[in-house]
């Protein structure tokens, strides 16, 4: 069995090792960049063409993933060139809609100064033509070479340079990898900042003065990125350390987690959104749960590639089968493995973590279980799992209305076995109260809440011997009101639009009212339907010795769980009944 990680940036470090493995990440030094175009040009210096490097994904061109060499910066930093890539400012000297004409052609000068002082240095036939390439180059002649049409269109992104008539991107030759190795294994304190011993791992080597890449896709985040860890006042440094010198980590440390949170955060099958959180997940070994996680959890809709792939839909299913049968275990794949779950939210220029969980597959595993198990209920119209965004939507008229922070204490409390919030069950009391509309959505929640807060007892179908008057309750008010549906065919307003809300709160000062108006209803039915009818109230009201002043929180949950079991059970298909007894239609909804 391996032991969880205690911290998520050494947890998120054993994860950019395993992705490394399988060659998923970019190395140290390296990053994966968005190239939207390329820069062709003849071996001999000359422009040839510039093109579309884009791939069809779907309906829409989309920039393809490069390794390329170094960063990218963010806005803000001055002039600041990388090494054979960046976007046509800097390439090309040309920026569509450009309004600061001087400072694209201080970055061009800039592109251009840096690839010239290294054509003594990198030995590569391919490096000296784009050398000559910039040193020839006029931006004002871009109109007259092939392609130049495309940077209006693209506004922005990333280019690299490529010789005509070879394979493969100048970038990527021997050499140059050779070149920039070198460079790496040379920096110094001037590059990584003081030597020191990493917090992570304890090692003694160049710390990060700025921990990068910056994270980004945390929603809600500055698009240019933030940061996990840094410090930009006085009052939160100590010791006289600066900046990231407060929290050492060693430089290529602070790569690894930053980078392995970014492939995390970019990939839908490793994120979910819970209101205003970013929640991402991993495993230290390929797993069952990566897959399945975000199908409960449900913050954002699932991809249509993954909707339309009969594999991943079967493996939910099964996995949730045997979630609600109580074998956690069953369908996942090393159970004793870590497990770990980040919630992310901005903060400025930074990234705050929300919440941090570790522990193994098996342990959430069964987490999943209990949450899938309490919020079995009669009456749902298809297999798919009420997911937690299903779950809140029913709590405010508007999902605009929903408290963001609801999302991640509700996403919360599922994956560490916790209460759910009382506010969860409050807020869909007072939707009912307002809209008098029961559905399976809203019976499941209150299920799960009584059951896992109270320890209540609540099962998934009608339950004719339920302990709690409260719960009968509920079952007289749907009888009475399906009496006046029958009785009166056509109404366009029932007992629920005038009396639910108070029926549900404050019993006796409805019920003995509501009772009274059944003796006029019963009247009106005939043969069977009356008979059975009769027995029903008989039977409910048995139950039922005195109906109460007020009931408390709770018991009003188990008194809209009485109606809404008894509702669905008057629609339920029973088999082996007598073909001679009257039947019922199954309503739209109840």
């Amino acid at each position: 069995m391996t032991t969880p990680h205690a911290s998520p940036i050494a947890a998120l470090i054993a994860y950019y090792q395993r992705l490394s493995s399988a060659g998923d990440v970019a190395a140290f030094g390296y990053s994966r960049q968005k190239i939207s175009f390329r820069v062709v040009i003849e071996s001999t210096g000359e422009p040839f063409a510039i093109e579309d490097a884009r791939q069809q994904t779907g309906r829409r061109l989309a920039p393809q993933l490069l390794v390329v060499p170094g960063q990218s910066k963010s806005a803000g930093q001055g002039i600041n060139p990388c090494f054979l890539w960046d976007n046509a400012q800097y390439m090309l000297g040309v920026k569509a809609g450009d309004t600061n004409p001087e400072r694209t052609a201080r970055a061009f000068a800039a592109f251009r100064q840096r690839h010239l002082d290294l054509a003594t240095q990198v030995d590569d036939e391919h490096f000296a033509a784009v050398c000559r390439f910039l040193k020839g180059w006029d931006p004002a002649n871009v109109a007259q070479v092939q392609g130049h049409e495309l940077l209006e269109e693209l506004e922005g992104g990333f280019g690299v340079f490529q010789v005509r008539g070879q394979a493969g991107y100048v970038h990527d030759r021997p050499a140059i990898k050779a070149y920039w190795q070198q460079q790496l294994d040379a920096r110094g304190d001037d590059a990584g900042g003081p030597t020191g011993e990493s917090l992570v791992s304890g090692r003694t080597a160049p710390l990060a003065r700025l921990h990068e890449p910056k994270i980004k896709g945390v929603s809600g985040g500055q698009s240019a990125g933030g940061v996990l860890v840094g410090f930009n006042e006085d009052a939160y440094t100590s010791y006289g350390k600066t900046q990231s010198y407060n929290a050492p980590v060693t430089e290529d440390e602070a790569f690894e987690y930053a980078t392995a949170l970014n492939h995390l955060l970019g990939d839908d099958g490793h994120r979910v959104r819970l209101g205003d959180a970013t929640v991402v997940y991993w495993s230290e070994q390929a797993n069952e749960m990566e897959t399945v996680l975000s199908a409960i959890l449900g913050g954002e809709a699932p991809p249509d590639k993954d909707a339309e792939d009969p594999a991943l839909t079967q493996r939910i299913a099964g996995f949730l089968d045997a979630l609600r049968r109580g074998r956690p275990h069953e369908g996942i794949n090393e159970p004793d493995a870590a497990f770990y779950i980040l919630g992310l939210s901005p903060n400025a220029a930074r990234v705050s973590v929300r919440f941090w969980l570790s522990g193994t597959v098996g342990d959430f595993a069964k987490r999943l279980a209990d949450h899938v198990q309490n919020l079995e209920m009669t009456g749902a119209r298809d297999d798919r799992p009420l997911t937690v965004a299903r779950m809140l939507r029913e709590t405010a008229r508007e999902a605009k209305d929903i408290p963001p922070q609801l999302a991640g204490e509700v996403g919360r409390s599922i994956l560490t076995g916790a209460a759910y919030p009382m506010a969860l069950m409050t807020a869909v009391l007072r939707r009912l109260r307002a809209d008098q509309v029961m559905n399976h959505p809203r019976a499941a929640t209150l299920k799960a809440c009584l059951i896992h807060n109270h320890q209540m007892e609540v099962t998934m179908a009608l339950n004719k011997d339920h302990a709690d008057a409260a719960y009968h309750m509920g079952r007289l008010f749907a009888a009475l009101e399906k009496t006046q549906q029958d009785a009166l065919p056509g109404l366009n307003k029932t007992i629920k639009d005038g009396y639910f809300a108070t029926a549900s709160t404050t019993p006796s000062a409805v019920f003995p009212r509501l009772i009274r108006l059944h003796q006029h209803h019963i009247e009106k039915l005939e043969g069977g339907f009356k008979v059975n009818r009769e027995r029903l109230i008989q039977e409910v009201c048995g139950h039922i010795d005195q109906f109460s002043a007020h009931l408390s929180i709770e018991r009003q949950g188990l008194f809209h769980i009485g109606y809404y079991h008894q509702r669905q059970d008057f629609f339920t298909k029973r088999e082996n009944a007598d073909p001679q007894a009257p039947s019922e239609e199954e309503p739209a909804h109840v």
